[in-house]
């Protein structure tokens, strides 16, 4: 077997290997469903595919990376000239620029850490190593050529950074959840929940005011057992209860002038 077939074989397998790992983290985004990586506050997968760094202009980063390696697969298999491995040392490099943006999200922001979103980036420096010692065999790799590469993928850090930090509302909305706290309206959430971060990005800073619920055991000041008990299946949950009594709910993600609907309050906003 050619040096230069183990190189492809070897890149396919990493493909592969990342593919796999992204459709994994994808599953967690969307399924409010606890990893098997999930092993203390510090180190938890969970915590990092739930937090709103997880995603950008409503995309998870995960379902990006099953695009970026199925494409690495599609050259490598379909591809059949040796050139292809400059391609693919192009491609890894642009896409390890704003992984390694999002590690240090994970260190210094979120302060967890997810194997296997570091796992991926494993894969990826392996594809970047096979594809460079390969495409050195045919044709070299000046580098002045990588420099574009790297400037375009800060310029995707910039992109990524700026849509997550202008993502969900600046307004204060107080007054409306105020209102509701009067309405007796209680958010069920969890800690563990995708759509219960983006929740609280549409209703921004002052959803803390709201009367809420942790469902989630590795929550602040859980109360699964009530949640048992009010048969949430599903959070975000709100319900209003007159004298223990279930008066109506809602399930899901809810705009404001639905939630205002629902709590019976008005829209108002402290700009």
């Amino acid at each position: 077997m050619g040096t230069m077939k183990i190189y492809r074989i070897l890149a396919i397998l990493f493909a592969f290997a990342g593919l796999g790992i992204m459709i994994y983290l994808t599953y967690l985004h969307y399924a409010n469903a606890q990893s098997f990586c999930d092993f203390s506050a510090e180190v938890s997968c969970d915590v990092v595919t739930t937090s709103i760094y997880s995603e950008v202009f409503g995309i998870p980063m995960s379902l990006l990376g099953i695009g970026f390696f199925s494409l690495l697969i599609v050259l490598l298999f379909f591809y059949k000239k040796d050139a292809v491995f400059q391609s693919v040392f192009f491609l890894a490099l642009f896409m390890l620029v704003p992984s390694f943006y999002l590690t240090f999200i994970e260190v210094s922001v979120i302060k967890a850490f997810c194997v296997l979103c570091e796992s991926s980036k494993v894969t990826m420096i392996g594809i970047l190593i096979i594809s460079f010692l390969a495409a050195r065999k045919t044709t070299p790799i000046p580098l002045r050529n990588t420099i574009p590469i790297i400037i375009g993928g800060l310029l995707v850090v910039g992109i990524t950074y700026f849509a997550q930090m202008s993502g969900g509302t600046k307004e204060d909305y107080s007054e409306l959840f105020l209102c509701a706290n009067d309405n007796q309206v209680i958010y069920y959430k969890s800690v563990r929940c995708s759509s219960c971060r983006r929740q609280e990005q549409v209703f921004g800073p002052a959803y803390s005011k709201l009367q809420s619920i942790e469902c989630h055991p590795d929550g602040d000041n859980p109360q699964p057992e009530l949640c048992l008990e009010k048969n949430i299946t599903k959070t975000p949950t709100f319900i209003i209860e007159r004298d223990g009594v279930e008066v109506k709910r809602a399930i899901g993600i809810q705009q404001i002038p639905e939630f205002a609907d629902f709590a019976g309050c008005s829209v108002s906003s402290n700009e």
